[in-house]
Order: C-alpha cells, then structure tokens, then sequence
C-alpha cells in the first residue's frame, strides 16, 4: 500500500502527549514495508510543530531533538516536486477546496501516488473525500 502522512497524523504518533488509541489504531493499518511519502515541507512543518511544543513548555529542546529520529525512523519518502505546473495544481486545490498551500500539498501528492491520505484535520479529511483520495480510517 501507499501513503502520505500529513504533519498532525505523525505529530499524533510520535508526539507522547498527543498519541490516543484511535491514532494508534489507525498507525498499526500501516505496515513497516508499505510506502510512506511526504512533501518536502513536512520537514519544516514538524519543526514548527516542535518549536510551538517547546515554547509551550510541553517539551524542552533536547526532548523534541529526540523526536527527529523517531520520526525519521518511520521511514518516510520525501517527495521533491517542484515547479510552474505543480505551484497550478496547488493553487487549484487551494482554491476548489478552500485549503492552505501546505494542507494541498498533501492532498496533490496522495492524488499523484494515488495514496491513502493519514491525516488528523477535519478539512483535508473532508476536501480528500470530495477529491476521490482515499482517507485512512
């Protein structure tokens, strides 16, 4: 199988306070081997989460850094598409769907893989649906 996991799907699997049993239940559907992609904004997006947990004083600095490896062990493809026609297909997604830029990036590259989606937000969710993206459950 293949699969593109958004920032707050990872964020609720390796981050210990967010995890719960519904995130757990949907990570064990993804097996060790199958195909994991990310776009290569995910890199910053996880880090912007780590410094909100760190300014939060949910995490201290050395905490998160332990998380990069964690994260990284998952195994991740990191997807470098680029360019005039994929910035298109973005701001097509954007607008059709009222989406941000980061949130259609994650919808355009589970579409192109023809992926399921793991994501935690309720729009994505919802604009994958009407796209015809599968969406992990």
């Amino acid at each position: 199988m293949i699969y593109v996991l958004d920032s707050s799907f990872a964020g609720g699997v390796i981050i210990p306070d967010e995890r719960n049993p519904h995130v757990e239940k949907m990570y064990k559907q993804i097996k060790h081997d199958d195909e994991k992609y990310v776009p290569h904004l995910f890199s910053y997006e996880m880090i912007n989460i780590f410094m909100n947990l760190i300014r939060r004083k949910r995490c201290t600095y050395n905490e998160a850094n332990q998380l990069l490896p964690v994260l990284f062990s998952i195994k991740l493809t990191i997807d470098n598409e680029t360019g005039a026609d994929y910035s298109k297909k973005i701001l097509h997604l954007c607008c059709e769907y009222n989406l941000s830029s980061y949130d259609a990036a994650y919808l355009e590259l589970a579409d192109r893989k023809k992926a399921i989606l793991c994501t935690l937000d309720d729009g994505l969710r919802s604009a994958a649906k009407k796209h015809g993206v599968a969406v992990l459950k």
